[in-house]
């Protein structure tokens, strides 16, 4: 099975030429990799931290927390409001601890229980909302999403091209072939639907960006 979306020379290309995770990222980005935690790539957290900068949210919304990697990826040079939903007790203690150290308990509202559920009884909207949580139920995510999203607001999914398998049955694994098929659907949905305007980013495992928008567009 392929691990690459890009060849194999650009990918190393764009990994040489993304700076390194300094201080608290580097000892988040380490922990996690020891205890063999699934986390956003370096060059993915520069391109949310660049969105960011670029959309300046109020209030950001991040499905899968794990140990608050990605979170702090988010937090990182802005005053945004984020909540943070993790679905394990035992990753998301790890991440209390870690938005503690990071000075970022006044800022992050971390939540525990089934993403679909805990986003159904949020009674606020949101800016920016990033997906990184249980690939087969990026639909759900994205229905609830469409609620809690601003118009003008982003939902941001990761993973989108899930190690090439996307694109063509021929890098399928018979593993994966039930979350391939529903992240083609995710895909499907996000480029044809009425109110949103989407683009797919090669980057990392690929990114799906999508704004939404009036339905009168």
């Amino acid at each position: 099975m392929s691990k690459n979306i890009l060849t194999d020379f650009v990918k190393d290309y764009m990994e040489e030429i993304t700076p390194e995770p300094t201080g608290n990222l580097k000892r988040l980005e380490k922990e996690a990799l020891e205890k063999n935690i699934p986390i956003i790539t370096p060059e993915i957290g520069g391109f949310l931290s660049l969105l960011i900068d670029i959309h300046k949210p109020d209030r950001i919304l991040e499905l899968g927390t794990a140990t608050g990697y990605s979170t702090a990826w988010l937090a990182k040079d802005n005053n945004c409001k984020i909540v943070t939903i993790e679905l394990k007790e035992r990753e998301a203690k790890v991440a209390r601890k870690n938005f503690k150290e990071l000075e970022l308990e006044d800022r992050v509202e971390l939540l525990v229980g089934d993403a679909v559920e805990v986003m159904d009884k949020l009674d606020r909207k949101f800016d920016f909302i990033f997906i990184d949580a249980a690939k087969g139920q990026y639909l759900e995510f994205l229905e609830q999403s469409l609620k809690l999203v601003k118009e003008g607001g982003l939902i941001v999914a990761d993973n989108i091209l899930f190690k090439g398998m996307i694109a063509t049955d021929e890098l399928m694994h018979p593993r994966f072939d039930t979350l391939t098929y529903r992240i083609r659907d995710y895909i499907d949905e996000v480029m044809d639907h009425s109110e949103l305007k989407s683009s797919i980013i090669p980057l990392g495992d690929g990114l799906a960006i999508s704004m939404k928008v009036s339905k009168e567009e």
